[in-house]
């Protein structure tokens, strides 16, 4: 039986401290006839009175004792630390503020998008386009704790078509000589993203290819498998890839991959159908889509304008652009933007 049925159950018992109570024998059989007895009798007050006070300072003193002792302060400061450590990470975004081409205004340009709303914010490492460490002034000087931002960035292999040394302020490591091992690169990789962007961990990071360019397959898995390292250790929580439009390039990745990508990037252009025919297959493995040349590329020029989108733009009284995010949100992706206009930035996050 229960601390609270017992208490239920059992009729209230209120004793004075200063007068007689009942023996034990008479509480173990619900005896309570001779107490009013006992009252009457003339009560030895000074000893009761001692016996209370005993009896309060002890207790008194044994909550000091527990409260004070090392033992409670670590289980204090382990319930701490659990509660900060388990707090949420903040989910992936349903529209995401690219840093990139942003040059000396990333710092400026990413404070003001999570400022405007912005929560999810994709920069890139080893990338030459990219001011990683931009990113990470950016989110420090926006005022939104870390925990409630989703930063994401991208490992470039030497070999890849932007990679470009000049992110990397690690003294005694940078530049790296070019004769790195694939693993090498990674490791250095992630060491220099997490300095520039002020961290110590990283929501995602993505493998990246140039266009239609992929990496071999055997650099990839490769790099891979070491990334899989850091999502164990808690370093990286998310892992994907950045332009794959090969179905069976992504599907022997897929196979052989012990934790399955997270994210796939990809242009939304005419030249790979627009992903037509991946994206049953980006769903049924749980994938998120980020797109982008959502403006810039052929969807860009050639349905921005159409009248058909000018025309609803008008209904709902936004922008011909607003229009196409929204479609490729419809559709199950997740737009990757990058104004720099604030007015602009404002009105994509409304």
């Amino acid at each position: 039986m229960s601390l609270r049925s017992r208490q239920a159950s059992s009729p209230a018992i209120i004793v004075d401290p200063l007068d007689e109570v009942a023996t034990p024998a008479e509480v173990a059989r619900g005896d309570y006839s001779d107490l009013q007895k006992k009252r009457t009798a003339k009560p030895r007050r000074p000893l009761l009175i001692l016996l209370f006070c005993v009896i309060t300072c002890a207790a008194a003193l044994s909550r000091y004792m527990l409260n004070s002792s090392p033992l409670n302060h670590q289980t204090q400061e382990s319930s701490r630390e659990s509660n900060i450590t388990s707090a949420s990470f903040a989910p992936m975004g349903s529209i995401i503020y690219g840093a990139k081409s942003k040059g000396d205004e990333t710092s400026k340009l990413v404070s003001e998008a999570i400022k405007a709303g912005f929560r999810h914010i994709a920069t890139g490492g080893f990338h030459f386009e990219y001011d990683e460490a931009g990113v990470g002034e950016g989110w420090k000087n926006s005022g939104v704790p870390r925990h409630e931002l989703y930063i994401q960035t991208l490992f470039l292999a030497q070999t890849v078509n932007g990679y470009r040394a000049t992110n990397c302020k690690l003294e005694h490591l940078c530049p790296p000589p070019s004769d790195l091992s694939i693993e090498d690169q990674v490791h250095l990789s992630i060491k220099s993203s997490l300095n520039n962007l002020q961290t110590t961990y990283i929501d995602a990071v993505l493998v990246h290819n140039f266009r239609a360019k992929l990496q071999p397959y055997e650099e990839t898995i490769q790099a891979w498998r070491v990334l899989e390292k850091y999502v164990d250790d808690g370093i990286v929580r998310h892992i994907g890839v950045v332009s794959v439009h090969d179905e069976e390039y992504l599907k022997r990745l897929l196979k052989e991959s012990r934790i399955k990508p997270s994210i796939i990037q990809n242009r939304f252009h005419s030249n790979r159908g627009y992903d037509v025919n991946l994206r049953p297959l980006f769903k049924k493995n749980g994938m998120a889509n980020q797109m982008f040349w959502i403006l810039t590329g052929s969807a860009g020029g050639k349905v921005r304008n159409n009248d058909k989108v000018t025309a609803i733009a008008k209904r709902f009284n936004v922008s011909n652009q607003v229009v196409l995010y929204l479609f490729t949100m419809q559709i199950g992706g997740a737009p990757l933007i990058g104004p720099k206009n604030i007015g602009h930035i404002k009105e994509d996050v409304d």
